[in-house]
Parts: structure tokens; C-alpha cells; sequence
């Protein structure tokens, strides 16, 4: 089974889709990874205008549903992709995200900065609290290189939209078998989102990571280990 299906993996805000490298070399192709560098599009930049392009881009581009791993800010665009477009979808991997942003402790401090002080300090600030292990320092550079070509409006808008979105109703629809991930140290996100977002989902379940906000990075193996699971329910 895992050799026909594409996992098109979905980042967070600010986060380049080279996050999702080593999990694609853990995974060798079963299945295939394919980033979509969503924040880098023409906007709009509202979760439901992504997620629309979004299941634009799998009919047209894989012709068939996809697994979809989304990470912050990309989970919410999963879920939301779940919901809206559901035929798209086959399954779902969510890393350190949720149905809505209550508890998320730092958005409005971020989006204040976003308006504010737009640059690279914020960015690296962003950057840095994603990751438990430090990324090396080139992969660091490269990161925040990538970083500093996201137009501002687009993480305003992008975020803002999160920060009003509440999918929590809408969970029960998603039948879709999903794996939820959380990372033990995610200094963005508590654990107890991950676990509660699983419990509300009707086919989840739930694995804690000895991570940071950025499980897909900071261990591809245990990443790569859930994908296989939840292809085996699929």
C-alpha cells in the first residue's frame, strides 16, 4: 500500500519545506514526499483560501487522494483541507497543532511583532523556540534565509486567520484515520492540544515525542515509524 500513496506535507508559518528533508530520506520513497510551500503562493493568505489551492493542487497534480502531513499552522490547513475537501484526503499526519489557537501562548505576541517589529530578530525568535534540539548552523542559516523571503502580510494574514479559526466542532467529520504527533518540550504548543485534538478526531491516535515544536525535523525516524502505522490503517 505505501509504495502508491504520496504524503504532501504541509509546514508551518515561517518554516521552509526543507523541514520535511530527513523525514523524506527516513521514509525512502514509502511514501513519497512531496513539500507544498504553500507560503510562498500568491494570497490569499486565510487558512480556508490555502486549503482551497491546496485540494486544487493534489487533483491536479497527484489525480488522487494524498496522505497529508501538516505541521502548525500546516495542521490546521490539513484539517481544514479535511473538512472542506475531504475526497482529497486519504489520511492525516498532524504534528504540533490543533483545532484552534486558545492556549497558544505566544500568537498575539508574535502577531504584535509581525505588525511592529517585522525582521530578522523576530524571525529567529520564531525559528528558535521550533526546535528543542538547535538545528545545526547552516541548516539554521538556510532556514532563516528562507524565512526572509515570506512577504509579512502573508504570516499576518496566515496567522491572524488561525488565531479566529475554530475547527473544534467540525472534528467529528473527519473519519479519515489520522496520527496525531506532539512534542514532549514544544515550547509553542502544550502536549495536552495534541492529545485533545486526538481524542476528538473519531479514528486518531496519538504519539508523544521526546521533540520540540518540529517533530518532522528533530526525529524523522519516530515520524517515519507513524506514517508506516497509519498506512497500515488505511
Amino acid at each position: 500500500m505505501s509504495d502508491a500513496v504520496t504524503m504532501v506535507a504541509v509546514p508551518g508559518t515561517l518554516c521552509s519545506p526543507t523541514v520535511f528533508d530527513l523525514l523524506a530520506q527516513e521514509l525512502a520513497g514509502r511514501p513519497r514526499v512531496d513539500p507544498y510551500s504553500w507560503l510562498t503562493e500568491p494570497g490569499p493568505w486565510d487558512i480556508p483560501a490555502i486549503s482551497g489551492r491546496l485540494a486544487r493542487y493534489i487533483e491536479h497534480t497527484h489525480n488522487e487522494p494524498v496522505l497529508v502531513c501538516g505541521h502548525s499552522t500546516g495542521g490546521a490547513i490539513a484539517l481544514h483541507l479535511a473538512i472542506a475537501h475531504p475526497a482529497v484526503v486519504r489520511g492525516l499526519v498532524l504534528a504540533d497543532t490543533g483545532a484552534q489557537m486558545r492556549g497558544h501562548g505566544d500568537v498575539e505576541a508574535i502577531l504584535t511583532r509581525v505588525r511592529d517589529d517585522w525582521g530578522e530578530d523576530l524571525r529567529a525568535a520564531v525559528l528558535d523556540r521550533s526546535f528543542h534540539t538547535p538545528p545545526d548552523p547552516h541548516l539554521r542559516a538556510d532556514l532563516l534565509a528562507w524565512a526572509a523571503t515570506v512577504d509579512r502580510q502573508a504570516v499576518l494574514d496566515v496567522l491572524t486567520s488561525q488565531r479566529d479559526l475554530d475547527l473544534t466542532a467540525d472534528l467529528p467529520r473527519i473519519t479519515q484515520p489520522a496520527m496525531v504527533l506532539h512534542g514532549r518540550y514544544d515550547r509553542a504548543r502544550d502536549p495536552a492540544h495534541g492529545r485533545d485534538l486526538a481524542a476528538a478526531l473519531p479514528n486518531a491516535q496519538f504519539r508523544l515525542l521526546d521533540t520540540g515544536h518540529t517533530p518532522v525535523h528533530e526525529d524523522p525516524a519516530a515520524v517515519a515509524d507513524a506514517v508506516r502505522t497509519l498506512l497500515t490503517r488505511i
